[in-house]
């Protein structure tokens, strides 16, 4: 039996070691001030450039959009209380969006984005308390409408 069990047990480790490793930007990014980690969020490949579209999760996306009520300040195409997403996934990076859409209040206190977004539109993103798979979601959706408006 545990003849068996070693080279599964090792394969578990390798998995769980490289499940771990950064970018290189995530890594610099990680012992810095949260100034330039916000930076770094949006350095590389903007979303469009470097994410495949995921139609059925672009559809789940667009459910949340409607049902966490990003619809009451946000649309695509038209300029509403909040910034329009139209486009959206061209000027962000996947992990940009990603932060902003879990994350608005730590996006407003560090990033400088977020906070030319709040002076402009004087409003704060709403916390949603969106999960992982829900901004994956979302970005999915947003990803989809900026390859659409094209």
């Amino acid at each position: 039996m545990t003849g068996r069990l070693g080279p599964i047990l090792l394969a578990a480790f390798i998995l769980a070691g490289l499940a771990g490793c950064k970018s290189g930007s995530e890594e610099k990014a990680a012992g810095g001030s949260p100034a330039e980690i916000a930076a770094a969020l949006n350095e590389g490949p903007r979303a469009a450039e470097s994410m495949t579209l995921n139609p059925g999760l672009a559809s789940w996306g667009e459910q949340l959009f409607k049902d966490k009520a990003c619809v009451t300040c946000h649309a695509v195409g038209e300029r509403k209380q909040g910034p329009d997403l139209a486009g959206v996934a061209d000027r962000r990076t996947e992990r940009w969006m990603k932060r902003q859409i879990m994350d608005p209040e730590w996006m407003l206190k560090n990033d400088p984005i977020a906070r030319g977004l709040m002076a402009e539109y004087a409003l704060q993103m709403a916390n949603q308390q969106v999960k992982d798979a829900e901004a994956n979601a979302l970005i999915q959706y947003l990803l989809r409408e900026t390859l659409a408006g094209r």
